[in-house]
């Protein structure tokens, strides 16, 4: 039994040795570290190009947002910018309707998207001017028909000699008095001859006729 057991510690004791051996070995020129090292690179890649609304009245805003990797170089054209972070987003005012193009490249490739702002013409806000009803038909309208005095004397009567005739109409295309053409308001002196005297106003228009008769008296 003791012999095994030295036998078997003999064993360990040569397999330690050899190993540390083997670690102690120099490196002989020629000798290649086969060590992976290879660094794989990627074309950029767009991941979002987009507008927020893409359909806008003229003098609106819509906003254009992206968002791109393994970009060196990113650009939008339409005069939006160059050197462009990889990720952001921007405002766009187009007078029409305008394509948006995201440009991206680095050394190992490039890529491009497109969006399009569409611009819609603003309805006319011409103020209408408000018209002015015309008025309503009315028919025409003696306001003032009176002859004072009613009675006068003839002279050489005891007076008064003379009497006044005053009219006013409205809405009256003619105006006459006892069938001789009068403006639409005055007065007249009265000196008839002796008797009864009847004066009639009568005002006309499209809509109709009125009359009215005054009476003077005259004696001696």
């Amino acid at each position: 039994m003791k012999r095994l057991f030295l036998f078997a510690w003999l064993l360990l004791l040569i397999s330690s040795l050899m190993l540390s051996s083997l670690a102690c070995l120099p490196t002989f020129p020629g000798t290649t570290d086969t060590t992976d090292t290879t660094t794989t690179s990627e074309a950029p890649t767009i991941v979002a190009f987009s507008a927020s609304p893409t359909e806008i009245t003229e003098g609106e805003s819509a906003t254009l947002i992206w968002n791109v990797t393994n970009a060196t170089s990113i650009q939008i054209d339409q005069g939006v910018g160059t050197g462009l972070a990889a990720a952001g987003t921007t405002s766009v005012s187009p007078s029409s309707s305008t394509t948006y193009t995201l440009s991206v490249s680095n050394s190992d490739g490039s890529a491009t998207q497109s969006v399009t702002v569409t611009v819609t013409s603003a309805a006319s806000t011409t103020p209408t001017t408000p018209t002015t009803p015309p008025p309503p038909a009315l028919p025409p309208n003696i306001v003032v028909f009176d002859i004072s005095p009613n009675t006068i004397h003839k002279p050489p009567g005891p007076g008064p000699h003379s009497a006044t005739m005053r009219w006013e109409v409205k809405n009256a295309a003619s105006v006459t008095i006892n069938g001789i053409s009068e403006p639409h308001s005055g007065s007249k002196t009265l000196t008839p001859a002796l008797g009864t005297h009847s004066y009639t106003i009568k005002a006309t228009n499209a809509n109709g006729t009125v009359t009215r008769t005054q009476a003077l008296h005259v004696v001696p």
